[in-house]
């Protein structure tokens, strides 16, 4: 995400669960350019985690999924279909279908 800060300081990290399935999703946010991404969004949470984003005034860069699991996967296509310009990041080794590939160590 390209987080420069003009004091030191690191991102904002919020934790959010979804307790039928006790998944948790995490909003990663830069303090300076008020860019953030989802890791493993979940499908029956999406409009909430939008929710949240926008009220912080935050702007969804990336939805990051750890790993293939349908909820999560499903959960990044439909924020991607309701917000383009957010791109899917998921490890090249999942063989899963994404935006973006990364491999051990990469920075996005």
């Amino acid at each position: 995400m390209g987080c420069t800060a003009s004091k030191p300081s690191g991102p904002i990290i919020r934790q959010l669960f979804e307790k039928n399935s006790s998944t948790y999703t995490y909003v990663v946010a830069c303090p300076s350019t008020k860019e953030c991404c989802l890791i493993d969004p979940v499908l029956v949470t999406v409009e909430r985690d939008l929710e949240f984003i926008k009220k912080a005034g935050y702007t969804l860069k990336y939805c990051l999924n750890t790993h293939v699991h349908a909820d999560h996967i499903t959960g990044s296509g439909t924020i991607i279909t309701k917000n383009p310009t957010v791109k899917s990041v998921i490890s090249e080794a999942s063989k899963a279908r994404a935006n973006r590939k990364v491999k051990d160590g990469e920075e996005i």
